[in-house]
C-alpha cells in the first residue's frame, strides 16, 4: 500500500464515505503524492498519454495564427495571453515559437502567462521555454490575478477533463450519489443522497430522459474555474479545447457507465483504485456546462466545433502543403511531418475526439466576425493518409 493510498483510507476511518470528486482530488492533487502535483503525470511516447502538442508544433503554430487575430480585434496595448495547466511548457513553446518567426511586433509586446499546479513543474517549464523567459511570467493560480486585469486571451488545453468530478447514479427515477468507502480495507463504492443541492440541480434545463442504474459524472469545479475566469477577463476570448460533447450526446443512454477513464502507460482501465497518485483520472467534458455556465457569466460563445474543423478552418492544409512542398526534395521527415499533423485533424484519429469552444467578452458586435471560415471539409478513405478536400 503506497503513502497515498493509506492517506485516503485514514480519511475514510475518521470522516466516513467521501465524494469521488474528493478521492479525485487526493488522487491527482494532493500536495506530495498526486499524480499531477508530484509530478509523476507523464505524456508523450515514454508517458501515459499524448496531448496535441506532442504529435506536432503545427498545433501551436495555428493557435498562434489565432491569438494573432486575437490581437487584431482586441486592440489593447497591454495584450495578454494566459494558458492554464501549461505544464511543462510545450504548448507555450510552439506559440511563441510560432509567433516570434511570423508575428514578431505582437511577440515583442505580449505578455505570456502560465499556471501549474505542482513543484517539479515549477523548474521544467523553466527549460522548456529557455529562450522565451522574458516573455513568460508564472502563477500558481488564477486567483493572483487582479479581477478584470486581463486584455487578452486564454487558453486551455486538456484542463477541464482534470478537474475532480463527481459521480452519480439514477436509481428509480431518483439521483443518488456514488461515494467511496471502505469495506474490509478495500475501496467500495456506496449510494447515497447527492452531497450538494447543485448536484440534483445539474440537469434542469437539459431536458433529457435517463435509464435506470444509468451513471454519470457532474463537473461542478468547471463553474467555479470559468467564473474565476470571466471575473479577471476584461475583453477578449477563451480558448477551451478538451475531449467532450454537448449534453445530449455525452448523457445518452449508450452510455451506461458514464465516461470516465483512467489512464497509465498508454493504456486504459475503469479501476481508479488501483495505482492510486500514478494514473490520470479523467472523465469528457459537458461543454453544453461550459456554454451555460459561461452565458452566467457575460460570456457569449463564437464558435463550438471539433478540432479537426477548428484546424481547417485556420489554416492548418497550408501548413500540410508546406511540408508537402519539401517532400519534393526527398526528404523523409517531411512526409513524417505530413503524417503528424494529420493525425492532428483527420476526424478518425485527433480530429474528431477533441472539441474546441470559443467564448468572448466584451467584443464588439462588428468585430464578432474575426473566425474565419475556411469552407473546407474533409471526406476520407479507409487509410488517415488519404483524403479529398471539397467545399460545402
Amino acid at each position: 500500500m503506497n503513502q497515498l493510498t493509506s492517506i485516503i483510507k485514514s480519511l475514510i476511518h475518521k470522516s466516513g464515505p467521501i465524494t469521488f470528486a474528493k478521492f479525485m482530488e487526493l488522487a491527482l492533487y494532493h500536495p506530495e503524492y498526486g499524480y499531477y502535483s508530484s509530478g509523476k503525470a507523464r505524456i508523450g511516447k515514454k508517458g501515459d498519454y499524448y496531448t496535441s502538442p506532442c504529435v506536432h508544433p503545427a498545433f501551436g503554430e495555428i493557435l498562434g495564427r489565432f491569438i494573432s487575430r486575437a490581437y487584431e480585434t482586441i486592440n489593447a496595448p497591454n495584450f495578454k495571453v494566459i494558458e492554464m495547466g501549461a505544464g511543462k511548457g510545450y504548448l507555450a513553446l510552439d506559440i511563441l515559437d510560432s509567433l516570434k518567426r511570423n508575428n514578431h511586433e505582437l511577440y515583442d509586446k505580449l505578455n505570456y502567462l502560465i499556471t501549474e499546479v505542482g513543484t517539479p513543474q515549477r523548474e521544467d517549464w523553466k527549460i522548456t521555454l529557455k529562450e522565451h523567459m522574458h516573455k513568460i511570467k508564472r502563477f500558481d493560480s488564477l486567483y493572483d490575478l487582479e479581477r478584470e486585469s486581463i486584455h487578452g486571451v486564454f487558453i486551455s488545453n486538456e484542463l477541464v477533463d482534470s478537474f475532480p468530478f463527481h459521480r452519480a447514479k439514477f436509481k428509480d427515477g431518483k439521483l443518488l450519489e456514488i461515494f467511496v468507502s471502505l469495506r474490509n480495507e478495500e475501496f467500495i463504492e456506496i449510494l447515497d443522497e447527492p452531497s450538494s443541492n447543485a448536484l440534483k440541480d445539474y440537469f434542469d434545463g437539459y431536458n433529457l430522459e435517463f435509464e435506470d442504474e444509468q451513471e454519470v459524472e457532474i463537473n461542478l469545479h468547471a463553474r467555479k474555474w470559468l467564473s474565476e475566469v470571466s471575473h479577471i477577463l476584461a475583453k477578449g476570448f477563451i480558448l477551451t479545447i478538451d475531449y467532450g460533447y454537448l449534453a445530449p450526446e455525452l448523457y445518452n443512454p449508450s452510455r451506461m457507465r458514464g465516461t470516465f477513464m483512467c489512464y497509465y502507460k498508454h493504456t486504459t482501465n475503469e479501476n481508479p483504485y488501483i495505482k492510486i497518485g500514478e494514473q490520470d483520472i479523467t472523465a469528457h467534458v459537458d461543454f453544453s456546462n461550459l456554454i451555460r455556465v459561461g452565458q452566467s457569466f457575460g460570456l457569449n460563445t463564437v464558435k463550438y466545433t471539433t478540432q479537426g474543423q477548428f484546424l481547417l478552418d485556420w489554416g492548418i492544409l497550408d501548413i500540410v502543403e508546406r511540408y508537402s512542398g519539401e517532400e519534393k526534395n526527398s526528404d523523409i521527415s517531411s512526409y513524417r511531418n505530413r503524417i503528424a499533423i494529420k493525425n492532428l485533424f483527420l476526424p478518425e484519429m485527433m480530429g474528431d475526439k477533441f472539441k474546441i469552444l470559443i467564448e468572448e467578452k466584451n467584443i464588439k458586435a462588428k468585430d464578432k466576425t474575426f473566425y474565419p471560415e475556411s469552407n473546407v471539409r474533409i471526406s476520407f478513405q479507409k487509410s488517415t493518409d488519404v483524403y479529398k478536400e471539397h467545399p460545402d
